[in-house]
């Protein structure tokens, strides 16, 4: 069974899937965490990338936040998997309230 974590920001519901999450890791801004799946896609060029979302949250604005930010997200994660299979939506409250959601594409070398 396919499990998500399921973000809600201003109403709107945003649904992760957990089987396809090969790594959480610190984003590239300073408040975002990237979680990447075991997907790839190819740029016009033919270069490789991993694709993903990107979660950010204005309170986790440091190196010391973003760590405590990608450790609750993980957290989240092994409870969600820990769940019933019946329940198949997992809420993600992590540490730092969640500000905003985006697709991600990262090249892969």
């Amino acid at each position: 069974m396919i499990k998500y974590l399921k973000i809600e920001i201003s109403d709107v519901f945003y649904l992760i899937p957990i089987n396809s999450i090969i790594t959480v890791e610190v984003g590239s801004a300073s408040e975002n965490v990237d979680i990447l799946f075991g997907l790839a896609g190819h740029t016009e060029s033919g270069a490789a990338e991993v694709l993903g979302v990107q979660i950010q949250a204005s309170g986790s604005d440091d190196a010391t936040k973003q760590k405590e930010q990608v450790n609750s997200i993980v957290n989240a994660i092994e409870d969600a998997l820990s769940t019933a299979w019946t329940k198949p939506f997992f809420v993600l409250e992590p540490k730092y309230a969640i500000t905003g959601v985006a697709q991600l594409q990262e090249a892969w070398a």
